[in-house]
């Protein structure tokens, strides 16, 4: 390999790594865990649910903000496996990913929180 070619290459390189470069950085967030729309569906249905049975004073809206932030807590702490597992209805989730779970909503979630 000549000089020329040696160079022509180092560009072509160079060229290639500019381009995927942003894909690269962008990667950990697309890989991102999240819900589907039908396991937010049921998770909404369920938190609304257990909301109002153990909060019956707690209006539609705080109800709704309440578990939309559970949502997110889930889509924000959990990997795609942990979500399926949150979702299985045969298996109940470990009883670490469960207290993981009301840690995140407890924090980030609860009203007067700190």
């Amino acid at each position: 390999m000549g000089p020329i070619d040696k160079k022509e290459t180092i560009m072509t390189f160079l060229r290639v790594a500019a381009l995927l470069a942003p894909m690269a950085l962008a990667l950990p967030f697309s890989a991102h865990a999240a819900m589907d729309a039908n396991t937010k569906t049921t998770y909404m249905n369920e938190c609304a649910a257990a909301a109002t049975q153990n909060n019956p004073g707690m209006d539609t809206n705080a109800v709704k903000a309440h578990c939309e932030c559970g949502a997110q807590q889930i889509n924000k702490n959990f990997s795609d496996k942990e979500i399926a597992s949150l979702n299985d209805t045969t298996t109940p989730p470990s009883t670490e990913m469960t207290a993981r779970l009301q840690k995140a909503v407890s924090e980030n979630c609860l009203k007067g929180k700190k």
